[in-house]
């Protein structure tokens, strides 16, 4: 019997055959994870702008049910290009109280912790009674802004008459 051996053509077409198939195989392996990944991600992306759209929803319920408390929030702060009423309303409360004043002087100083808010330190120039100053100081603290009163400084200098310096702090939003 003779012995049938393959011929090198025979060898060669079936190892680039089998190279091909493996190739293929690969190729298409990477096409489908490929598509797979393409799928997840758009699940994964309806699911956050979903999500998002829920978060947008409740952030905007809870504005409605707090709108009289954030407005009462954001009256507290002096906002921009305000400062002159809010100063001629200090002023009104020093002529209500029966006070002689002067404003000594004003600075406006950024905090860089907070980019929200600048604070404006007034100083004021007082003289009037002792009942009378008090009752301005009262006033001053019960304005529906940001005022907070740092340094007080008065002296009688006539019996019945006080002088000296009030100095506050006013909030104002950028």
């Amino acid at each position: 019997m003779n012995n049938w051996t393959p011929k090198n053509k025979i060898v060669k077409f079936a190892v680039v055959t089998a190279i091909c198939s493996v190739l293929l195989y690969f190729i298409g392996l990477l096409i489908v994870l490929n598509e797979i990944k393409k799928v997840e991600n758009f699940y994964s992306d309806t699911n956050s702008e979903s999500f998002k759209e829920e978060k947008f929803w409740a952030i905007k319920s809870i504005a409605e049910n707090n709108k009289e408390s954030i407005q009462t929030l954001k009256d507290f702060f002096v906002q921009k290009d305000d400062e002159v009423k809010f100063i001629e309303q200090i002023e009104g409360v020093a002529k209500a109280s029966s006070l002689k004043f002067e404003t000594s002087s004003i600075d406006v100083r950024t905090d860089v912790k907070n980019s929200f808010k600048e604070d404006i330190y007034m100083k004021m120039n007082v003289e009037s009674s002792w009942g009378n100053i008090i009752y301005f100081i009262d006033k001053l603290e019960k304005m529906p802004f940001g005022v907070s009163i740092g340094n007080i400084n008065l002296e009688a200098n006539v019996p019945g008459n006080w002088s000296g310096s009030v100095e506050f702090l006013i909030f104002r939003e950028k």
